[in-house]
């Protein structure tokens, strides 16, 4: 039998442990009310404090609403008249330019102009009462001063490989030689011309050329080295496609090519706009606007003139022209140093590819109805920029062809009209093409 007591000393611990645990939860509970009461007392009083602090949007509307005008920071025009002489169609893209391409806040980026020139008119009866058959205004129709939006293309690839030749070694050696004899042929027939010719294979390094160091006039041909120092400068951190340059009238001049002409002052333009412009269109104007970005002509050219392989672009150069008639003069160039200028771009390209492609993407002529590529296959890829200038008589075209194998060939002519300076460039770059289809056969 057990101990009574033993049992009532069990049981009253047993109550006794019931009771601390229900004592324990009532008092959490109440722990948990004051908690959530003090925490909804400070949301209140951080309200008060909020509403005392900010008005109602109600109340503040009248005074706290704007408007915003987008801006650009990197407004990099200079002194305009610093680039009034380019000589985009001689070739001279001279310009008493000082500026080092410091960079200035656009001013009004936001702006729009009348068109008409004149505020929007009414119409009205005789009367001085509002005609309710006419409408009461004529809009007006602006025109914006920011960059305009460019559509995307797609990026111009070179070929991953090339074909092998054909021919033996012998075979293509005596077709090179006769390459070469029937140039010089071409050349010395055409009395009534004067005529330069440079080629280079890029992958065999066969390389030769007919006055291919006399100095002409070429024009916008020069653009190419110009925006290739550009381009180089881009790849090395020192400058961006991605600044705003801002147009004033004072970028056309007389007697050049340009599709601006009709641009408002104060109209926006990436630089990489510029650049196409420039070498796809060979507009002058864009060009004097990268000049200005570049810290002016002046640097540009005495920077250009340090690359010179046989004429220097800045020097006096004399020379007789195809009518016989001595000239002297300063910005020209010869048709070995613009080949060298394309070799050199496409070595660039072929070793940093994105750097330089939006310079590839410029120069690509998917046409080529003229110059040089003339009679190559309509499927061969054709980089070029042709130049003129109509007061010396003189055509330039240099290109990077991709056919069967890559090539740069550069053809200067001074000739009565420019259909025969062209007529000259496909003739010759014709036999380049016999060449190299014979080899490839």
């Amino acid at each position: 039998m057990k101990n009574p007591k033993s049992n009532y000393i069990g049981e009253a611990r047993r109550i006794k442990r019931n009771r601390m645990i229900i004592r324990s939860v009532i008092a959490g509970i109440v722990i948990l009310v004051i908690g959530f009461a003090l925490f909804f007392t400070h949301i209140l009083n951080l309200k008060k404090d909020i509403d005392s602090e900010f008005p109602s949007s109600e109340e503040g509307s009248a005074s706290t609403q704007f408007h915003t005008t987008p801006t650009d920071e990197t407004d990099l025009t200079s002194d305009p008249e610093a680039t009034k002489d380019t000589g985009a169609t001689s070739g001279d893209p001279s310009g008493d330019t000082s500026a080092t391409g410091n960079t200035e806040a656009t001013e009004d980026t936001g702006e729009t102009k009348d068109t008409e020139g004149s505020l929007p008119e009414t119409n009205e009866t005789g009367d001085g009462e509002d005609d309710p058959t006419e409408p009461e205004s004529t809009p007006t129709t602006t025109v914006s001063l920011l960059p305009d939006e460019w559509p995307e293309t797609e990026p111009v690839l070179f070929p991953q490989k090339y074909p092998l030749q054909t021919v033996t070694h012998a075979e293509r050696d005596q077709s090179y030689a006769n390459m070469k004899q029937a140039v010089k042929k071409y050349i010395e027939e055409h009395k009534e011309a004067r005529i330069g010719f440079y080629y280079i294979n890029l992958s065999t390094a066969e390389a030769f050329g007919y006055n291919e160091a006399s100095p002409f006039v070429v024009g916008s041909s020069i653009y190419l080295p110009i925006s290739t120092m550009l381009y180089d400068d881009v790849k090395n951190g020192r400058r961006s496609l991605k600044v705003v340059s801002t147009f004033n009238s004072s970028y056309l001049q007389e007697g050049t090519s340009s599709s601006m002409k009709d641009v408002p002052n104060g109209k926006q333009f990436y630089v990489s706009q510029l650049i196409y412009k420039a070498v796809h269109e060979g507009d002058s104007a864009a060009m004097a606007m990268i000049l200005d970005y570049m810290g002016g002509a002046d640097d540009v050219l005495s920077r250009l003139s340090q690359t010179t392989f046989s004429v220097d672009f800045t020097s006096v150069q004399n020379y007789v022209d195809y009518k016989g008639r001595q000239q002297s003069g300063i910005h020209r160039s010869s048709p070995y140093d613009l080949a060298n200028y394309a070799e050199e771009l496409y070595w660039s390209y072929m070793s940093y590819p994105g750097d330089y492609q939006g310079l590839i993407n410029a120069l690509y002529d998917p046409d080529h109805l003229s110059g040089i590529g003339k009679n190559f296959p309509a499927d061969t890829l054709v980089l070029h920029r042709a130049g003129s200038n109509t007061e010396f008589h003189s055509e330039s075209d240099v290109a990077i062809i991709l056919s069967s194998e890559p090539v740069v060939v550069c053809v200067t002519a001074e000739a009565a009209t420019p259909a025969e300076a062209e007529e000259i460039q496909a003739a010759l770059g014709a036999l380049v093409y016999n060449f190299i289809s014979y080899c490839h056969a």
